[in-house]
């Protein structure tokens, strides 16, 4: 695949691909693809389970970056977060290059039919002990990343 890349759905895309975010500071944050298909995403052919990871730079990610395995916050989102907010996928560095491991959530705040999620993906049903011992997967609009950047990312030093 050739990079920049814009993709029409999430059919085109691949656990380690990543986009620049832009900041309101003239900076970059990158966005991160960390799962397709799991059973959490509703809309498998325009959603995916991605991150913002910690990191800033004066310049957009690139194949090169160091980017680490360290994030922000993690949630279900729409092909649009990345056409929205960097408007095209970079590159793909393999998640096992920069040490990623999927993070573990609950499906729900508790109840029956809750589950034990290991990205967007059920591992199995949680019992009532565990209801509210893990975060609960959320769900983002397309310009949250963005928000979240500006947010929590804005007052790092590059």
């Amino acid at each position: 695949m050739d990079y920049p890349f814009v993709p029409k759905s999430s059919k085109a895309l691949v656990p380690g691909q990543f986009w620049s975010v832009p900041m309101s500071d003239g900076r970059f944050a990158c966005g991160r693809v960390l799962e397709l298909g799991g059973q959490e995403i509703p809309t498998p052919t325009r959603g995916f389970f991605g991150g913002l990871h910690d990191w800033v730079g004066t310049a957009p990610p690139n194949p090169n970056t160091q980017l680490g395995p360290r994030f922000i916050k993690y949630g279900i989102m729409h092909i649009r977060a990345i056409l929205e907010s960097g408007g095209a996928l970079l590159g793909m560095r393999p998640l096992e290059a920069d040490g990623i491991e999927l993070p573990r959530f609950l499906s729900a705040h508790g109840g029956p039919g809750t589950k034990i999620l290991c990205g967007a993906s059920h591992i199995r049903d949680a019992r009532p002990d565990e209801w509210g011992t893990l975060p609960v997967l959320g769900f983002w609009g397309t310009d949250f990343i963005v928000s979240l950047a500006n947010h929590h990312l804005i007052a790092k030093v590059a």
